[in-house]
């Protein structure tokens, strides 16, 4: 269904380009959502928050699977929006939805984002749109703001420094990633390309442990590493096969069958290293400074 004829069903308006309708003094947005390892956005409820959700906060929303199933997010601030399914049949089961929800969040004063973020002040002058949600800013302070963080990218951010140790850790992290699937090959004599989605977040936090700056080029690092990781491990696997068999690691894939089921794991490796990196890559990217550059077009318009 597509999110305009959703709207109408559940009682949404377009106001300043976004569906969106207040239930007890909060407002939600009806917004198109991506998932972490999903290929298609899905129509989601966002619900935005004048303060970052600590874990104690999380704890209380999710008790009794309360809400069970929400996504955080960060608009403007930290940490401070959720996200959960709209599939609701009608506006009359949403507002049960709401009516449990807003309660909840009153329980735990959780109030609504309607001040500029970037000075605390309620009176504001212009507005954005931020992942979905209308979000009430002053005019200079989104200026001043982008001008500060476009600086910060173009010197501090650009800097090279560390970039050397932290590729260095990034393979030390991935090799730490590949422990599961070399366990499991020593236990049960079998592989799990699963295992493999290990590899990228493994790499990315020995990157981070580096202190080098995570520009854009991140991705690239963590994509290179994770396809010689993979295949690399697959590579052993059967040349610890060959010394096994006594035999030159050449002289055994002269094996036919060998050879088939050499070049069929070794393209497994290669595309479930790829699956991973893709699943783990919006992840990953949220966390480098070509998120920070895409947030900061939005606030420009």
């Amino acid at each position: 269904m597509k999110l305009d004829k959703m709207a109408e069903k559940l009682g949404f308006q377009l106001k300043s380009g976004v569906f969106s309708r207040t239930y007890n003094g909060y407002e939600v947005s009806l917004v198109l959502y991506r998932m972490q390892g999903q290929y298609v956005k899905l129509p989601m409820l966002l619900f935005v928050f004048s303060q970052a959700l600590d874990k104690e906060v999380f704890k209380q929303l999710s008790k009794g699977n309360v809400f069970r199933g929400f996504v955080k997010e960060s608009v403007a601030l930290k940490d401070n929006a959720i996200l959960c399914s709209a599939g609701f049949r009608d506006k009359e089961a949403l507002d049960e939805f709401l009516e449990k929800k807003t309660q909840i969040f009153k329980e735990l004063n959780l109030g609504q984002l309607d001040y500029c973020p970037y000075c605390g002040q309620k009176e504001t002058d212009s507005l954005r749109i931020i992942k979905g949600a209308v979000v009430h800013v002053h005019e200079a302070c989104v200026n001043n703001f982008v001008e500060k963080v476009t600086t910060h990218l173009n010197t501090v951010g650009s800097s090279k420094e560390n970039l050397v140790k932290s590729i260095i850790y990034s393979v030390i992290g991935g090799l730490i990633g590949l422990i599961p699937s070399i366990i499991v090959m020593m236990i049960f004599s079998f592989y799990s390309a699963w295992l493999f989605l290990l590899i990228p977040y493994a790499a990315f936090y020995g990157f981070k442990k580096g202190g080098a700056q995570k520009g854009s080029y991140v991705m690239i690092v963590i994509t290179v590493i994770s396809l010689i990781l993979a295949p690399g491990f697959m590579f052993y696997v059967y040349y610890d096969l060959s010394l096994y068999l006594e035999v030159s690691f050449g002289m055994m894939l002269n094996s036919a069958d060998i050879y088939a089921a050499f070049v069929k794991d070794m393209i497994m490796a290669v595309i479930f290293t790829l699956i991973s990196v893709w699943a783990s890559w919006k992840s990953i990217y949220k966390q480098t400074h070509g998120q920070i550059k895409r947030d900061i077009q939005d606030l420009q318009g």
